[in-house]
């Protein structure tokens, strides 16, 4: 079957599947029943569990389907925030009982990779070509956590392509290059004395933190463009009569680059050693996580800009817009800031249709993904499709009231089939699957894969 006639025969299955991960939304390295769902799905459309636990983590899992190559890889996530829950109505309103809630949109996302993957799988045996198709569980992109491990442990390495999408508030082929990131916790060290009796006899790793805090706040004058620092202290002592001797804080440090990234990473270990030396007090340091920044393959974004411009975008309701003015409402959002931002007509019809062309060049923009060590290691390609209104803010409440229902499954729709043809055409077209690759390699330059920490 055809990869349309594919949709218009499942596309209610996919909704009704991206809606049981939006009644159960689970934490990163807990996604149990999120998981398990989607590989249920799969197996059910004839695809086999490569392998479950893949890279150590619980719940991520490879599955494939087909023969041969070339091997293309559809990259899923299904984690939630916590914070976020929400009922489906354009106004903040928690679910009873419940603390985690889909912010980002993570079980439209792991629902229409799964949809990509049986598509082309099923349009591939109908036009009897070889070829792999692979779909990644990705858990725990949340917490920077899913793809930097399995890329660690080399999982997407045989792979020739590989694609994602993510929920957005426009439709587009990516051209924006995630920052890098680094995570760490610094652990102070000093001795406890009765603050009032022996304050001399203390040494305060709560002074050694504050200090630290201050010393990075006046790095943030000498950084490279682009750089992001933000902290929270994990432990400041029990008793304000008692000398801390334990205090911590843990520190992201973001970049337009991996270099910036390991050069501003390196500063933050001197103010480190330097708040020790100025109270005493000694320092560990416990790297969590990080990531690269994104590679952009222009080629490919041109592929599936090409599949875009050939399908329609979502079509919106009256109902559906007037749920999205409500949110805009709520959010604060005015009709002036929307348009201004967004352009005249977009507050009265406030969810994108059509696509954003490619500006041919690579896009920094702030925030970090996992995705990125993936576009390392092969070439990598995603799309964002409008599930909810302009100028929403990810990781909102507004995020998850549009996540459950249809205008982010209509979206979740319409990036799944962009995927499902992008990678049709990969598979079934060597010269075209042959420039990608040139283009990868010219975006890759001499850089290498390494993992950030």
């Amino acid at each position: 079957m055809s990869i349309a006639d594919w949709y218009r025969q499942y596309s209610e299955g996919l909704a009704a599947l991206s809606r049981m991960l939006w009644d159960h939304p689970e934490a990163s390295e807990k996604e149990y029943i999120s998981s398990k769902l989607l590989k249920q799905y799969l197996v059910s459309h004839g695809f086999e569990i490569l392998e479950d636990g893949a890279a150590g983590l619980e719940t991520a899992f490879v599955a494939s389907r087909g023969n041969g190559r070339p091997y293309i890889g559809f990259l899923a996530e299904y984690d939630a925030l916590p914070g976020l829950s929400q009922q489906c109505v354009p106004s903040p309103s928690p679910v009873s009982g419940q603390e985690y809630g889909h912010g980002c949109g993570h079980n439209l996302l792991g629902t229409g990779a799964v949809g990509a993957a049986v598509a082309t799988a099923c349009a591939m045996e109908e036009a009897s070509v070889p070829g792999t198709v692979f779909l990644f569980g990705c858990p725990s992109e949340e917490v920077m956590l899913g793809k930097i491990v399995m890329a660690k442990n080399h999982i997407f390495d045989d792979l020739d392509a590989a694609i994602s999408w993510h929920p957005g508030d426009r439709n587009r082929a990516s051209e924006e290059s995630y920052q890098a990131m680094l995570s760490v916790e610094y652990h102070f060290h000093g001795k406890a004395s009765h603050a009032a009796m022996a304050p001399d006899q203390g040494l305060s790793a709560l002074d050694a933190v504050e200090l630290m805090d201050v010393g990075v706040n006046y790095l943030r004058e000498h950084v490279p463009a682009g750089v992001q620092i933000h902290y929270v202290i994990l432990n400041g002592g029990d008793k304000p009569n008692i000398v801390p001797d334990k205090a911590a804080v843990w520190q992201f440090v973001r970049a337009a680059t991996t270099a910036d990234l390991h050069k501003v990473a390196a500063r933050m270990d001197d103010v480190a050693a330097g708040a020790a030396k100025m109270t005493g007090t000694t320092y560990t340091k416990k790297v969590l996580t990080g990531c690269n920044e994104t590679r952009i393959v222009p080629a490919l974004v041109e592929v599936m800009n090409q599949v875009m411009d050939e399908i329609p975008g979502p079509e919106w309701s009256e109902e559906e817009e007037q749920y999205a003015r409500e949110i805009l409402d709520h959010l604060g959002r005015t009709r002036e800031e929307t348009e201004a931002a967004f352009g005249e007509g977009t507050y009265e019809h406030p969810l994108h249709a059509g696509h954003l062309k490619p500006t041919g060049r690579t896009i920094d923009i702030l925030g970090s993904s996992d995705l990125s060590d993936v576009s390392y290691i092969v070439p990598t390609c995603m799309l964002f499709a409008a599930c909810y209104p302009y100028g929403t803010p990810n990781h909102s409440w507004a995020v998850t009231a549009c996540t459950g229902m249809s205008i982010g499954q209509k979206g979740m729709l319409y990036a799944s089939r962009v995927m499902a043809e992008t990678g049709f055409r990969l598979i079934t077209d060597g010269e075209l699957l042959d420039r990608v690759k040139a283009s990868f390699r010219k975006a890759l330059g001499t850089s290498v894969y390494e993992p950030v920490q």
